[in-house]
């Protein structure tokens, strides 16, 4: 194997593992939203922006525990690799597509539930101290800023 070849398969796999880490982090994040969300009190228990937003910021702010990162590392490789048949692309045509366009207009601030367990307790000291947080790494720091512009663009404010 030349040399260039060598370092073109570390390239890739450093690109693979940083994809990996991305997805388990976003994963995970999704799943304290899931969280938010059945805490909730909303009546229609649909994952909207402010959940989603909650959730992300939680996984920024909040390292995940050993287990929490086997796991969602196990499942991120499972979405990057495994084949995924074409039958469940048909499921998607039986989801009701929910028009929720009138959230983003004007600015609105973040929301979140009213529950007292630590993970909706820790949400709201997050969104409380998000402005403030200086991420750890680079990795840290696009997330954060890709919350930000997120948030701007939709007129959601932390």
């Amino acid at each position: 194997m030349s040399q260039e070849n060598h370092m073109t398969d570390k390239i890739n796999s450093a690109q693979e593992n940083l994809i990996q880490v991305i997805i388990a982090n976003t994963s995970s994040a999704i799943k304290i939203s899931n969280i938010l969300l059945e805490h909730s009190e909303a009546d229609d228990k649909i994952l909207k922006a402010d959940e989603i937003i909650c959730g992300l910021v939680y996984r920024l702010m909040i390292p995940m525990q050993d287990q929490e990162i086997k796991d969602s590392m196990s499942e991120a490789e499972s979405i990057m690799y495994d084949s995924s048949d074409d039958d469940d692309d048909d499921d998607d045509d039986d989801k009701e597509i929910i028009d929720d366009l009138d959230d983003f207009k004007g600015k609105k601030k973040v929301r979140t539930n009213n529950c007292n367990c630590d993970i909706c307790q820790e949400v709201r000291v997050c969104l409380l101290n998000f402005n403030d947080y200086v991420p750890k790494d680079e990795l840290g720091d696009k997330f954060k800023s890709s919350i930000i512009e997120t948030c701007q663009k939709y007129n959601k404010i932390i």
